[in-house]
């Protein structure tokens, strides 16, 4: 009899009752059945998050719960820590753009943050500007852009890291604008870039497209600057630090 249960539920794609349904406790049969169902819906929810994530293409997984918030990042004046988090920047379509140098944390806040809008149910894509310049490209050459291009308009919220290390072959230029250009109050973009503004001309190698993407960028976005010395060389000598203590103390 509980195979055939278990064969009905997985005909019926009830997946996660056909694993877990005999460890729930009966007390009467309203409560069992909500409870049934309750266990569904969490592994649904479950595997849409994960799927979510996946589809992200995040290249490491960073959370929340992991980032420190110190004085060396400068909130500009009505946003706060609160807001970052919880999201309320997406409701009003607002952009984030992260500058400072190598290492002061943009990367993980801004993963941490498309993670959070992942968990929400938000559709979340993360690029660095380097691979979505050569995704754009190879879409572009294989008759392919304008189909991308409409799975990218469903997004709503783009991640466009590292702008600033890599300078831009023009087309490829062209095209991070024409994303830009889309994204223009219909959805939010995070960017991060170790360059100010003044430096964006050497990326996409021409003073007017360079000039007009900024402007859509800054109408409504929010600039946080990023300054102090970078997180990952602090872990790295703090941990040789601790690694020659221990070896003293071996002597």
């Amino acid at each position: 009899m509980s195979n055939q249960i278990e064969k009905y539920m997985k005909t019926l794609r009830l997946g996660s009752l056909a694993k877990e349904w005999r460890s729930v406790a009966y007390k009467d049969t309203e409560q069992y059945v909500r409870d049934l169902l309750e266990l569904e819906l969490k592994e649904r929810d479950v595997n849409r998050i994960n799927r979510m994530v996946k589809t992200a293409g995040f290249t490491v997984i960073k959370t929340l719960e992991d980032f420190t918030w110190t004085k060396a990042i400068e909130l500009p004046q009505g946003l706060t820590h609160e807001d970052v988090e919880n999201l309320s920047f997406l409701k009003k379509k607002e952009n984030l753009i992260f500058m400072g140098s190598v290492g002061t944390g943009k990367t993980h806040l801004a993963t941490s943050i498309a993670l959070e809008a992942c968990k929400h149910g938000m559709r979340t894509r993360f690029f660095t500007a380097a691979s979505l310049a050569n995704i754009l490209l190879e879409k572009s050459q294989k008759g392919m852009l304008n189909s991308f291009l409409s799975k990218l308009k469903k997004v709503e919220l783009m991640v466009i890291d590292e702008v600033g290390f890599v300078p831009l072959h023009k087309e490829a230029a062209e095209l991070i604008f024409q994303v830009i250009a889309d994204c223009y109050e219909r959805k939010s973009l995070i960017i991060t870039s170790n360059l100010e503004f003044s430096g964006w001309n050497t990326v996409f190698g021409d003073n007017r497209l360079t000039a007009a993407l900024v402007d859509r960028l800054i109408h409504h976005s929010h600039i946080l600057i990023f300054s102090g010395e970078s997180y990952r060389l602090t872990q790295s000598m703090n941990r040789q630090k601790t690694n020659e203590r221990g070896n003293n103390n071996d002597i």
